[in-house]
């Protein structure tokens, strides 16, 4: 309900305010109240408000509140002068208004023979028993849903009848793209060539909307909801040409546009940032100084060894010792600032309430898939408890063309029809990132994210995201969440996994936020601005990490990124080979990033400035170098102890010794606490024993460490698959029924 503000900010919410006119109640068992009050509404004729397609709803000392479709168009505009005293224009959607108009003038003859709901029942497609528990959901949990997609979610239509009854519904012609001789004939329509530059190729995915003909008078279109009164006045404008309309699936749209626009597509996943920005592309992994620079220090350090061994090996040594521990100092004091309250967004069910329902824009998901028919049972099921709209939901399950298997997995697994399989064309890097690049080219959302195949986001997370941006300006680009492991009881390697990403998550992660640092991105449960991600060339395809590239890019380009309050569950890998895979992926991906950036040194750190600069150099250089350096570290600990050669005592003398027996000593000390506060505060106290082991764990850092290194030398951009649904069985939110077994 509008409340008595004042005056002034009555004043102010015109034109800003989108409303819901469905009834609600303020308690699960309370009473339903409408929001439209009838006396506002008898206030103009039936006639005039139905003609018009507007509702006054509520008055408010002499402020007369009015929801329109578009409060900027000029039949909205004439309300102001047409209606008595002072006249707010609200938002609302057509739905809203319509179903309101009946409850308070009553149904106007021959409209409930014409509804979608009462068609669909009237032939068949849905029983009159089906059609009333669509009705009550649509009142209840999934108010602001079109009853149409809410028929497809239960499973009941699909896209075509809900075309068929929508071109009944609005007295047009429905067309087939998908069959028939003539279905796709009009791609190669010389004639249709300049229609398709028209517009940009994004408004044909955001509306899904194609054209079909043309000619001096009249541009044919097809298009999935006619009264997309954005499309049509876009395209007549650009056209200059009265509109033929016809309806059509979504499926049909989505179809036409993957084919006419896939070559274009393609190219764009592989090239976009190579050709926009070709610094911040890791297509190759050095620029001619950096190859430079470290021919020549290795030049200097042969000679340097082969004519003052003991100062060469001290200088080095005090070198590597100075820099470990700089990075584990910094590592500490920003985790300590991690306990802060202002180390991540805290989003509150409260917070998530004053986002109406009918407000929430369509959000984009995509999701990577490439040999993982294990694992696509409980990723539609996690979908599918998002508690999102399912109109406003555009997911695109991104499938690798020569991946038959899972191919034909998904086909057969019956899923919404909110889900789009999208086919990748194969094309060098064969890499995640550029599969997101395709996907992303017909993103439809204003808001994207990203999911592995074994995820199982937290089910309000699109509504925590949303509530994060809508509270922050637009430099907030990124809003970031947590990721844990269902599985982290599993055997002692998961054990350790978990640990790892509860210090990274809810220590650092956290920390960089608060202390405004480059944040070096997880690879799924990213949230962003589908537009900014676009102006920012997307991801690097030739990067295996290219979440941390991305948010290291993001930072540069004076955009923000936070951390909120929400968990990702993911399967922690609990065998050793295929844990070396991933992990040697995520070091070499850092190693790429930390080169990419590192080109020019200088003009970063003016991008950055010296705290993000600092940040940067400690998290995206720092953490594969202790990985690298710590058995060379160790290897030498182990000789001096043991056979003490003169050479070691010599280079290792002085306050050499006491730098490096305060990293080995202190430094590990402090970094198993470290662990066990992250544990601790992620809710997995039980690990915190697990964690007095973790020494063993950072030998196998290592081990992926120096593979990556390899690697990275040989196939930068090969990207290791890693085998998903060895957890055995997830039951109910996200927990191992079979796995927690211990090991």
């Amino acid at each position: 309900m509008i409340t008595a503000l004042g005056d002034a900010k009555l004043g102010q919410l015109d034109k800003k305010l989108f409303v819901s006119l469905r009834p609600f109640r303020t308690s699960p068992h309370g009473k339903w109240r409408d929001p439209v009050d009838a006396g506002a509404a008898h206030t103009v004729s039936d006639e005039d408000a139905r003609l018009g397609r507007f509702l006054p709803f509520q008055r408010v000392g002499d402020y007369l509140f009015v929801a329109v479709v578009d409060p900027e168009s000029s039949s909205s505009l004439v309300l102001t002068e047409f209606l008595d005293g002072k006249i707010v224009l609200c938002r609302a959607e057509a739905e809203d208004i319509m179903l309101a108009q009946d409850r308070v003038y009553g149904l106007l003859a021959g409209v409930r023979e014409q509804r979608m709901g009462a068609w669909l029942v009237a032939s068949g497609r849905v029983t009159a028993e089906e059609l009333s528990a669509a009705l009550e959901q649509q009142r209840g949990e999934a108010a602001g849903v079109k009853i149409g997609a809410i028929l497809m979610q239960r499973g009941v239509v699909n896209h075509w009848d809900v075309a068929e009854a929508c071109a009944r519904q609005q007295g047009l012609p429905v067309i087939d793209l998908l069959h028939g001789d003539a279905a796709t004939a009009f791609l190669y329509d010389e004639r249709l060539k300049p229609v398709w530059t028209w517009t940009d190729e994004r408004f044909w995915f955001r509306h899904l909307v194609v054209p079909l003909a043309v000619d001096h008078a009249t541009l044919t279109i097809a298009m999935v909801d006619p009264q997309d009164e954005e499309a049509l006045d876009v395209l007549a404008t650009a056209s200059g040409r009265r509109l033929r309309v016809f309806v059509t699936g979504h499926r049909d749209v989505m179809s036409v546009l993957n084919q006419r626009f896939r070559l274009a597509h393609e190219e764009a996943s592989r090239l976009d940032l190579l050709q926009r920005r070709p610094e911040d592309s890791a297509f190759r992994q050095l620029n001619r100084m950096q190859a430079v620079t470290l021919a020549a220090i290795a030049l200097a350090l042969a000679l340097g060894f082969i004519w003052k061994t003991v100062l060469t090996g001290t200088i080095v040594a005090g070198f590597i010792e100075l820099l470990y521990a700089s990075v584990s100092v910094f590592r500490l004091w920003a985790m300590a600032r991690a306990a802060g309250d202002d180390s991540e967004i805290i989003v509150t069910k409260a917070d998530m309430a004053r986002v109406p329902p009918t407000s929430l824009p369509e959000y984009t998901i995509l999701v990577p898939l490439y040999k993982e028919t294990a694992v696509l049972p409980t990723l539609a099921r996690a979908i599918q408890d998002l508690q999102y709209p399912k109109d406003r939901l555009d997911v695109k399950f991104l499938l690798e063309e020569d991946d038959l298997e899972t191919i034909a997995a998904a086909r057969a697994a019956n899923l919404p029809p909110y889900i789009e399989l999208l086919i990748v064309p194969p094309s060098e890097p064969r890499t995640k990132p550029k599969a997101c690049n395709y996907g992303l080219t017909k993103a439809r959302g204003e808001y994207l994210v990203i999911y592995d195949a074994e995820d199982i986001p937290e089910p309000d997370q699109l509504l925590k995201a949303i509530t994060v941006f809508r509270q922050s300006d637009d430099t907030l680009a990124c809003v970031q969440a947590k990721l844990s492991y269902y599985n982290e009881n599993q055997n002692i390697l998961t054990r350790w996994f978990t640990a790892e990403y509860a210090n990274w998550f809810e220590l650092l992660l956290p920390s960089l936020f608060a202390l405004k640092m480059p944040i070096p991105l997880g690879g799924t449960s990213n949230h962003l601005r589908t537009d900014t991600l676009r102006d920012l060339g997307a991801w690097d395809p030739f990067n295996v990490a290219e979440d941390a590239d991305l948010g290291v890019r993001l930072h540069k380009a004076g955009y923000r990124t936070a951390v909120m309050n929400s968990t990702t569950m993911e399967e922690a890998n609990s065998d050793f080979v295929n844990w070396v895979r991933q992990r040697s992926r995520w070091v070499k991906g850092y190693l790429q990033t930390w080169l990419v950036h590192m080109r020019h040194p200088f003009k970063l750190y003016r991008e950055l400035g010296f705290t993000g600069f600092v940040g940067f150099q400690m998290t995206v250089g720092g953490t594969p170098l202790q990985f690298l350096i710590n058995p060379i570290l160790w290897a030498l600990t182990v000789v001096w102890y043991v056979f003490g050669p003169q050479y070691l005592q010599d280079i290792f003398g002085g306050w050499v010794y006491y730098v490096g027996n305060l990293c080995l000593f202190l430094g590990n000390i402090s970094f198993l606490y470290a662990n066990v506060v992250g544990v601790i505060k992620a809710g997995r106290p039980g690990l915190a024993k697990w964690v007095l082991l973790s020494p063993i764990y950072w030998v196998f850092m290592s081990i992926a460490a120096y593979k990556a290194l390899n690697q990275l030398i040989f196939r930068p951009s090969y990207w290791e698959k890693t085998h998903h649904g060895l957890a055995r069985s997830v039951g109910a939110g996200g927990a191992v029924a079979e796995a927690n077994v211990g090991a």
